[in-house]
């Protein structure tokens, strides 16, 4: 049976031993470093292999051989780099993977906090603020507070944020891919209604007055291709994120 651990970045549960959260791509250091660690003794087994096989290096010459093992090499440090350099790009910002006794006590009480702020801030219906929240325990923080009251509310107030933030890059006459995937993937997050059930009363009416007409209008997808994507977006009533980044990656190219 798989051991299952919470994300700390969505909150999902996901197997310990995947290397991205499937739902907000999160990196899993834990099985990020373990499948890394495989990577490596596999790079090791080769090397090994092709240790014992000196007839063949014969053959090719020891020039061949010691090119063979040094690019080998190469390609460990190069892959152990890019290791490192993402896991600390995607942790930068983040909450803390493995936090200590005192930081789980302190992280306890600021969702706490957290979570009557974004209780006030749904009940004005202030979603500026809500993302405030959301982003200040996320990024400045880096506190994870999920199960917070209206967690689910407070994300997708910090996408919405984030959507009008980078609307803007519609009226470019060339938007760069990175620019067309954010505004495709924000665009499909509230059609999907991925804020749930607790954020619908908040965000049911911005999706009908605000999302769909960006959808049809400016990106030129129809309500049929949404519906057709709707299958592969969803995990059985509830919305997987990574395979609406994973729709984002493949369509946004239609207004690219």
């Amino acid at each position: 049976m798989k051991e299952m651990i919470i994300c700390p970045n969505c909150g999902a549960e996901i197997d310990k031993d995947v290397t991205k959260c499937p739902y907000c791509e999160f990196i899993n250091r834990e099985g990020a470093e373990k499948k890394f660690r495989k990577d490596i003794e596999q790079i090791r087994e080769n090397i090994e292999e092709t240790k014992k096989e000196p007839p063949k290096a014969l053959v090719k010459g020891f020039t061949g051989g010691a090119k063979v093992i040094l690019i080998t090499v190469l390609v460990l440090v190069l892959l152990g780099a890019l290791f490192f350099l993402e896991l600390l790009r995607e942790t930068k910002d983040k909450p803390k993977l493995f936090p200590t006794k005192e930081e789980q006590e302190y992280a306890a009480a600021y969702t706490l906090v957290a979570g009557q702020q974004l209780t006030e801030g749904y009940e004005a219906g202030d979603i500026a603020r809500m993302a405030e929240i959301f982003d200040k325990a996320y990024s400045v923080d880096r506190v994870s507070i999920w199960g917070a009251p209206y967690y689910e509310v407070g994300f997708a107030s910090s996408n919405y944020m984030k959507l009008q933030d980078c609307l803007p890059n519609l009226d470019k006459d060339k938007r760069s891919a990175h620019e067309a995937e954010e505004i495709t993937y924000y665009c499909f997050y509230f059609y999907y209604r991925a804020y749930g059930e607790e954020g619908a009363e908040l965000f049911d009416p911005i999706r009908e007055t605000e999302i769909l007409p960006i959808i049809t209008d400016r990106l030129g997808f129809t309500t049929e291709d949404m519906e057709s994507f709707r299958e592969k977006v969803f995990d059985g009533t509830n919305v997987n994120r990574s395979a609406v980044y994973k729709a984002t990656k493949k369509d946004f190219k239609k207004y690219h």
